[in-house]
């Protein structure tokens, strides 16, 4: 029996295996990944919250995937032959494959700043929001500051700003630069009117114990969070023979494959749309997931593949403050603001949940 296998159950690996499923009856079809749940990422920074439990935000694998013939294997891959088809566990077991999806996304990007990866606390996935979490306990009256004005910088910023004396580091000249100018600018102006102190133009230059030393200023903290991008793991590097670019991204083509039998989905796939790179969001990978799902099952059956990707965004949204917004919405970018922007918001979280159900044969939202 052919082996398909999903590295990742995130955004872009949940969605390739929805599309993998009907195939479990005539495919042996693994889900590998450490962790225990689906991680609902884009609603981390919500779970900094002292009253939102981090569990409400996490899907159990065993719940999802009950009944459908994918078996999940809690393990860790540290390596891949494309040559000769296997996957390295961590326990050091090799296991074959026929096909295979890389879906395990990405890690926090540390760029050669003295101290940075030593004194801040990134927020890439569950674990990471509880270690915040638990310093935040002790930070009532201390600074937190954040550094990296992106879609989570942002978010985090203004979910801490009404308990906590916040500060928020950019080094490029304004927030956001997935969104206009102009949503932009209102995010500012409302992170600001929140109290959050905001920086911008002047770049991290090295981390001391309880000192920020920008550019031009110096700054007291005691809470640090890094939210300053994303890189591939170090080990696509050490341990594949993988075609890789200069930042150790895989060479995907613009039809997700990277070789004959490997497909991508995620943040591993650096997805361009006329010469522009599309912002690697969850949304992106869940696009991206569907697709290579349905690429990986015509290769299978010998047919031809679907054209090349090109996803077709349905929007972007950011939540500021308690109850307040910004992004935009349907193709061609309809600018939403204030209220009307966090509810939609809570509605794609709460869209999403429904489409898990309803794609793994649940018969109610998580």
């Amino acid at each position: 029996m052919e082996r398909i296998i999903v590295i990742g159950g995130g955004y872009a690996g949940l969605a390739a295996l929805s599309e993998l499923r009907q195939l479990s009856g005539e495919r042996e079809i693994l889900l590998i990944d450490p962790g225990t749940g689906h991680e609902l990422i884009p609603e981390l920074p919500e779970a900094l919250r002292q009253h939102d439990p981090i569990e409400e935000h996490i899907v159990s694998y065993g719940e999802l995937l009950r009944d459908t013939g994918i078996i999940h294997l809690q393990r860790r891959v540290v390596g891949i032959s494309a040559q000769e088809q296997f996957v390295v566990l961590d326990s050091g077991e090799k296991l074959g494959f026929d096909w295979l999806v890389l879906a395990m996304g990405s890690v926090t990007a540390y760029p050669p700043i003295p101290g940075l990866r030593e004194k801040s606390l990134p927020l890439r996935n569950a674990w990471d929001t509880r270690v915040i979490k638990d310093q935040l306990k002790y930070a009532q009256d201390q600074r937190i500051v954040v550094v990296g004005g992106g879609l989570t910088g942002v978010e985090v910023a203004g979910i801490l700003a009404p308990d906590h004396d916040v500060w928020l580091i950019e080094g490029a000249p304004r927030l956001l630069p997935a969104l206009g100018v102009g949503l932009a600018q209102y995010a500012k102006e409302r992170l600001v009117r929140a109290g959050v102190k905001v920086i911008l133009g002047q770049k991290l230059v090295r981390v001391e114990d309880t000192t920020l030393v920008l550019e031009r200023d110096e700054l007291h903290y005691d809470v640090l969070i890094w939210a300053g991008g994303i890189a591939p793991p170090p080990w696509l590097r050490e341990t594949t023979d993988l075609p890789l670019d200069s930042r150790g991204y895989p060479r995907v083509s613009d039809q997700g494959r990277l070789t004959e039998r490997i497909f991508v989905a995620g943040d591993l796939w650096r997805v361009e749309v006329d010469g522009e790179m599309v912002p690697q969001t969850a949304q992106l990978a869940s696009l991206a997931g569907d697709y290579v799902g349905r690429q990986v099952t015509l290769a299978l059956a010998g047919e031809p593949l679907l054209p090349p990707f090109r996803p077709s965004l349905r929007g972007m949204l950011i939540s500021l403050d308690t109850g307040i917004g910004v992004g935009w919405v349907i193709r061609g970018g309809i600018p939403v603001r204030g209220s009307s922007a966090r509810t939609l918001k809570n509605l794609s979280f709460q869209q999403y949940r429904l489409k898990l159900a309803r794609l793994f044969g649940r018969g109610w939202p998580f």
